[in-house]
């Protein structure tokens, strides 16, 4: 298969809006029950802030086929989605209608302990890979590019939480140098926190 890794602030509107729908299809998180909406605001946001590292394969039509992203302040970029107050009621409102649950965990969420980040750490945030480009390298591919541009950036660690029942990703990153530094519970989920000293 045929893909061309690029950096996300190379992504014009309507890839960010199929970028929003894959993470929506493939990804299971907080930010995916929340809706196609909020999904393609906050990649919206990530492209424009300096801080977020992000990377995306796009496949010959041009379409995204997987993507890594993070920053050293993640919640910032989730924050900067309330900044549009009546957009963010409004898109609230309808989560609260279509799916109550969704608006609950985001408040037990917010209740839970927020992960303290190191001194010169990056997050990855989110990973994903296409279900049609899975099993040729291309995870991999986004995870050793994220981090070389962490790398690049003198970040001393890249850090990750992972759902514990996630084998394959935790498989991934072990494979490339991560570590489960502690485990920990956020609303519904449990997760472990991983990391990779950079050298």
């Amino acid at each position: 298969m045929k893909y061309n890794v690029i950096a996300l602030t190379q992504l014009n509107s309507d890839q960010i809006k199929k970028l929003g729908f894959l993470h929506q299809r493939i990804l299971h998180s907080l930010l995916t029950d929340l809706g196609a909406p909020f999904l393609e605001r906050y990649y919206q946001l990530a492209r424009a802030d300096s801080s977020v590292i992000g990377m995306c394969a796009l496949g010959a039509d041009g379409n995204p086929l997987g993507w890594a992203v993070g920053s050293p302040t993640p919640e910032q970029v989730a924050r900067r989605m309330s900044e549009a107050r009546v957009w963010f009621i409004l898109q609230l409102l309808k989560v609260l209608v279509a799916n109550p649950k969704a608006i609950w965990q985001a408040f037990i969420s917010s209740r839970s302990a927020s992960v303290a980040m190191k001194p010169g750490a990056v997050e990855l945030t989110y990973i994903g890979v296409d279900e049609s480009a899975r099993n040729q390298g291309l995870g991999h591919e986004l995870l050793e590019a994220f981090i070389e541009a962490a790398r690049a950036r003198r970040f001393s660690s890249v850090e990750l939480s992972v759902e514990t029942g996630n084998a394959a990703a935790i498989a991934l990153y072990t494979r490339v140098g991560f570590r489960v530094a502690r485990s920990y519970t956020e609303g519904a989920f449990d997760r472990h926190r991983m990391e990779l000293i950079l050298k």
